[in-house]
């Protein structure tokens, strides 16, 4: 079952005011499906900050790890600065938080690095992997966190295209015409909307 992205929030500041946030959640979805939007809101509300986008300028104790590299992947040096940053005292108290962004972009290396982190993660600390993609993730991963999935935030409206290609499709799925004459007109179609 997939959450909204209001409905996860309320179940991890649920979990928060009851002191039962789990130490590392794979926080997953569409794109537009408000994944970074959530874990901003998150990190705000066990960080005691306001930062509006926590990617873009981390609170202290907020410690990011994202694709930088000219390969766009996650190497293992980002991932060593990550532990070594939980391992610190974080300031005022409050809880620290780990962010690996697009986590599907993890190196193995860094993957296998980061395995011992997942089984005993520092006091008072919150790992969160955001993916789209979280199939792509060594199992020995996945199996380590708790998932929560994203729904898209709402149904766009169709464009004209797709419009007209929804109608091109079911005059094919009804079933009213035979032959030749229906693939022929499905491809004309697929070719003017092209």
């Amino acid at each position: 079952m997939a959450f909204t992205r209001t409905g996860a929030f309320e179940y991890l500041s649920r979990a928060h005011k009851r002191s039962r946030l789990a130490h590392a959640y794979l926080i997953s979805g569409p794109p537009g499906s408000g994944k970074r939007a959530l874990v901003s809101d998150i990190t705000n509300l066990l960080t005691n900050s306001s930062q509006s986008d926590v990617f873009a300028a981390p609170p202290p104790g907020v410690f990011l790890a994202e694709p930088e590299s000219k390969s766009r992947r996650i190497v293992i040096e980002q991932v060593r600065e990550l532990e070594h940053a939980l391992q610190l005292r974080s300031p005022g108290g409050n809880r620290k938080v780990a962010i690996i962004a697009e986590a599907d972009r993890l190196q193995p290396q860094a993957a296998h690095a980061f395995l011992k982190t997942l089984e005993e993660p520092p006091n008072n600390s919150l790992l969160l992997l955001v993916s789209s993609i979280p199939e792509a993730l060594p199992d020995t991963i996945l199996s380590r966190w708790i998932a929560l999935p994203l729904a898209p935030e709402e149904k766009a409206d169709l464009s004209a295209e797709e419009e007209e290609l929804v109608e091109l499709l079911g005059t094919v799925t009804s079933g009213e015409t035979k032959g030749v004459q229906v693939p022929y007109s499905l491809v004309r179609g697929f070719q003017r909307l092209l």
